[in-house]
């Protein structure tokens, strides 16, 4: 029982100091600020999934259970709202923030009332049908930074693939893989490895996306952060990553064949850096001190040109 409080506690703790430390640092309700928001949320509720199902191995009770199968379920569909492209300024869609919340009700009352065979048949039909709707609305969406999105679809996609097998292998009698593969090890092992892809997919969100196309003969303006020292000093490292991640977002959403830059974006738009400044102060909510951070960096050194931020 000690045991079972403290690792509630643990995870109380974990989703504070995500609402209170993360969420502030990701900005306004943009695309990527929801994505990165849920994503956050969703994260602190696979880790209060895993510590829960260790107690429940450890002599925990149903309400353990319970616990444990419903944070398990909410951690792929709070994703699914992380994806959805959101309408105006919204912190989500409210038609995936109620279809997890239903999800999360219908797996908890299984595991509260339903034989332990039978509720493990129903959480596994339910993560099939999440995990794939969450591989098909990643896969879809061309809005958040394609190499995370299409990691995030990947990972979701075959993690459905296996829930779906677990039930088949399930509903046949005892087999070598029943015991291996779709044992409760193995599946404890595909879901802390589906768990870590999503971290992965997250983590890419810093990355850059593409490289410069040497056939590409357009004329490309750098878009950067002027001043970046200053900057960071001002605003924080947190903001002011924040404040890029958003920019090459939105250089994305305007020019399909944007890159990423020393400190910005390179774009082939006419008057980009207008372009740009107008965009982020009318549809992301940037402030005018942020917004005056835009420059024309095309005529810094060359030699600066790296990957990275």
């Amino acid at each position: 029982m000690l045991l079972s409080i403290g690792v509630i506690a643990m995870c109380v703790g974990l989703a504070a100091g995500v609402i209170a430390v993360v969420l502030p640092r990701v900005g306004s309700p943009t695309p990527l600020g929801v994505f990165l928001r849920y994503s956050s949320v969703s994260g602190a509720l696979s880790v209060g999934a895993g510590s829960m199902y260790i107690v429940r191995y450890s002599g925990g009770g149903t309400g353990t259970l319970v616990i444990a199968d419903t944070t398990m379920v909410l951690a792929p569909a709070i994703l699914c709202v992380a994806v959805w492209p959101p309408s105006g300024r919204r912190n989500g869609s409210p038609l995936a923030l109620g279809a997890a919340v239903v999800v999360g009700v219908v797996v908890a009352l299984s595991s509260a009332l339903l034989d332990p065979e039978t509720s493990l048949r129903v959480k596994a039909i339910v993560l099939t049908i999440v995990c794939g709707t969450l591989a098909v609305i990643a896969l879809r969406n061309r809005v958040l930074p394609h190499r995370s999105i299409r990691t995030l679809g990947t990972a979701m996609g075959a993690y459905a693939v296996y829930s779906a097998l677990r039930i088949v292998v399930a509903s046949t009698p005892e087999s070598p893989l029943s015991q291996s593969i779709f044992s409760p090890t193995g599946a404890g092992v595909a879901a802390v490895a589906a768990m870590l892809m999503c971290g992965v997919a997250v983590g890419l969100v810093g990355r850059p996306v593409a490289v410069p196309d040497a056939q590409d003969d357009r004329r490309r303006t750098l878009v950067a952060i002027g001043d970046w020292k200053l900057a960071n000093t001002a605003f924080g490292t947190d903001r002011v990553l924040g404040l890029l991640l958003e920019l090459r977002l939105a250089a994305r959403e305007l020019d399909s064949s944007a890159v990423d830059g020393p400190h910005g974006v390179e774009v082939a738009l006419p008057a980009a850096v207008s372009v740009l400044r107008d965009q982020m102060r009318v549809t992301h909510g940037w402030r005018p001190e942020e917004v005056e951070l835009l420059i024309d960096g095309s005529t810094l050194q060359k030699g600066r040109r790296r990957s990275g931020y």
